[in-house]
C-alpha cells in the first residue's frame, strides 16, 4: 500500500488590511435642497402690508412737508405770513364778521383752534389821507351794534389774495373806535401797527379804521398765524408714518419667503464602503492553492480502510 507523498504546504500569502489603510468612505450627498410654501396666513399678510403701505406714506409724505414748511416758510417768530392787497372802502370801516363761523353764539366754536394754540398776527400799514390808523377785534355782535347804520365793507372771501367785499350802505358819521370799549384787543397809531390776539372759538371781527372814524379808508394789511402743535404733528406723522412702513416691509417679507419646506432626496444613502475604522478586519482570504493542500492534510489524517 502506498503511501500518498508528503507535501508540505507552501505559506500562502495573505489579504489583510491594515488598520491604517485608507478606506472608502462612500460618496459625499451634498444637503437636500429645500423650497418654501405660502398658506393662506402669507397671502393675508401680503395684502395687509399692501393695505399700510400707502397710508404709511402718506404719513411720512405729510409729515415731511409740514416739517419743511414750519423749517422755511415761517419767520423768525414761527409765523405763516401772507400779505393781502391792499384793503379799500369807501366809508368809515372795513371788517370781517364771523372770523371762523357764521352761526355760533357766545364762546362756541371750532375746537380745534384751543388744541392748536392758535396765534393770529396783524400788520396793519395806514395808506388813506390819514396815516393814523386803527385796528381791533371784538366779538361780531358788538362790531355790528357799533357799525350799524354806517357805510363799511365787509370782507367775504378772498380771491389769489385779492379781497372780495359786501357794501353796506349808510352815514359816515361814527364815534371814534379809540373810545370804545368792547374791543378784547386793539392797536391804534401812525405807520405800521401790530396785533397779536390768542385765537379762540366764537363770533369775532376784526375791524381796520382810521383813527378818527372818518371815511375813506385804506390800509396794506399782512396777516400772519402760528400753532405751538406743529412740529410736535410733524414728528407725530414721520414717527407713525415710519412705523407703518416699516410694519407693512415686514409683513411683504414673511409673506414673499413662506416657511421652509426641505424635500425628500432623490436618491438612496449608501453606507460606507470597507471596513470602518476602528471596527474589526475581516478574516484574510485564501487563495486556491492554500485550499488544495488543506484538503490534502485532511485526506492524509483519515485512516486507510483494511481490505
Amino acid at each position: 500500500m502506498s503511501t500518498p507523498p508528503d507535501v508540505s504546504p507552501e505559506p500562502s500569502p495573505t489579504s489583510t488590511t491594515s488598520p491604517t489603510s485608507p478606506t472608502s468612505t462612500g460618496s459625499e450627498l451634498s444637503p437636500a435642497p429645500t423650497r418654501r410654501k405660502r398658506g393662506a396666513g402669507h397671502i393675508v399678510a401680503i395684502v395687509v402690508a399692501c393695505l399700510l403701505l400707502l397710508p404709511g406714506f402718506g404719513l411720512l409724505t405729510g409729515g415731511a412737508a409740514v416739517g419743511l414748511a414750519q423749517a422755511f416758510a415761517t419767520d423768525d417768530d414761527g409765523y405763516f405770513d401772507v400779505a393781502l392787497d391792499r384793503v379799500e372802502s369807501d366809508g368809515v370801516a372795513i371788517a370781517t364778521h364771523d372770523l371762523w363761523m357764521d352761526d355760533v353764539d357766545d364762546d362756541a366754536g371750532p375746537w380745534v383752534l384751543g388744541w392748536l394754540d392758535v396765534d393770529l398776527r396783524l400788520r396793519v400799514d395806514g395808506a388813506a389821507s390819514t396815516d393814523d390808523v386803527f385796528v381791533g377785534i371784538a366779538r361780531s355782535a358788538d362790531v355790528e351794534a357799533y357799525l350799524a347804520g354806517t357805510e363799511y365793507s365787509e370782507v367775504r372771501e378772498l380771491d389769489d389774495l385779492r379781497p372780495r367785499y359786501r357794501q353796506y350802505a349808510g352815514g359816515t358819521e361814527i364815534g371814534e373806535p379809540v373810545s370804545q370799549d368792547f374791543w378784547t384787543v386793539s392797536t391804534v397809531g401812525t405807520g405800521e401797527q401790530v396785533l397779536d390776539w390768542e385765537a379762540r372759538g366764537g363770533r369775532w371781527s376784526i375791524v381796520v379804521m382810521n383813527a378818527d372814524g372818518s371815511a375813506d379808508v385804506a390800509a396794506d394789511v399782512d396777516v400772519g398765524v402760528r400753532s405751538g402743535l406743529v412740529t410736535p404733528i410733524a414728528v407725530f406723522l414721520l414717527v407713525t408714518g415710519g412705523i407703518t412702513v416699516t410694519l407693512a416691509i415686514v409683513l411683504i417679507v414673511i409673506g414673499v419667503r413662506g416657511r421652509r419646506a426641505p424635500e425628500a432626496p432623490d436618491h438612496e444613502v449608501l453606507p460606507p464602503l470597507g471596513p470602518q475604522p476602528g471596527g474589526p478586519l475581516p478574516p484574510p482570504a485564501l487563495d486556491a492553492a492554500a485550499q488544495l493542500d488543506d484538503r490534502l492534510d485532511d485526506d492524509a489524517r483519515q485512516p486507510t480502510p483494511v481490505g
